[in-house]
């Protein structure tokens, strides 16, 4: 099944919808490749994760002059991901790295490389992406990176016991990002760094529609010294653990 993205306003059902259209079937953008007399066939981008689909539709007519016209939806976020999350890929240091979020473990295995010396975690609320992680970083041959399953309102480390952890592109689809933020600050060190991508509104189709203040405000209130940084239509917040 694939569907184009989701333009309106989510109802009380959110999460419903999040499972119906998000996490098992959705697929956000969709690109028509080829089509011959009997089927199409398409590209697209897994809503959930990014990951790539590629599938053979079989159709019963087709309309070339409807089909030359057709626009598909642009990938708002292809920017963010190709532009802004590398370039603050970099700045992540520590001897403990958190990543919530990890999905396959993409971002999580670039950040062990970048820090050969540090200990990696990767932490996603599915197993089936996680144990995908483990494998990919078996391949690679990725000694420092471990992933683990849980969730970032009751992450599975000690408090105090991470230097720094990053979130990118996630917590805009909590229902409760100021009570995860918090779970962050239990397990940062004192001074630790919290490092944050996230889109603004207007921007994506999940979640809440936030401003550059009103995100920085979310992690002042949670009890980070936050700075901000406007890209590609998405704020970076670089923060400290105040206490």
């Amino acid at each position: 099944m694939v569907h184009t993205p989701l333009n309106f306003k989510f109802s009380e059902k959110r999460e419903e919808w999040n499972l119906r259209f998000c996490r098992n079937v959705g697929v956000s953008i969709v690109e028509l490749v080829t089509a011959d007399a009997s089927s199409a066939y398409v590209r697209g981008l897994m809503a959930v994760n990014g990951s790539k689909v590629y599938s053979i539709l079989p159709f019963i007519s087709i309309d070339a002059e409807k089909a030359k016209k057709a626009k598909f939806p642009e990938d708002r976020m292809s920017g963010v991901r190709g532009k802004v999350i590398p370039s603050v890929l970099p700045e992540i240091k520590g001897e403990t790295i958190l990543d919530i979020g990890c999905g396959f473990g993409t971002l999580t295995m670039e950040l062990a490389k970048n820090n050969p010396e540090s200990q990696v975690y990767g932490i996603d609320l599915h197993d089936s992406l996680t144990g995908q992680a483990e494998m990919n970083a078996e391949v690679l041959g990725l000694p420092n990176v471990e992933f683990r399953t849980g969730s970032a309102y009751a992450l599975p480390f000690e408090k105090d016991s991470i230097d720094a952890v990053t979130c990118f592109l996630m917590l805009h689809h909590l229902e409760d990002i100021k009570f995860a933020l918090f779970e962050i600050k239990r397990v940062l060190k004192k001074g630790g760094s919290l490092t944050a991508v996230e889109p603004l509104a207007h921007q994506h189709h999940h979640g809440p529609q936030l401003s550059e203040a009103e995100w920085k405000e979310l992690f002042e209130e949670a009890g980070f010294g936050t700075e901000t940084e406007n890209m590609e239509g998405a704020v970076v917040l670089r923060a400290v653990k105040r206490e």
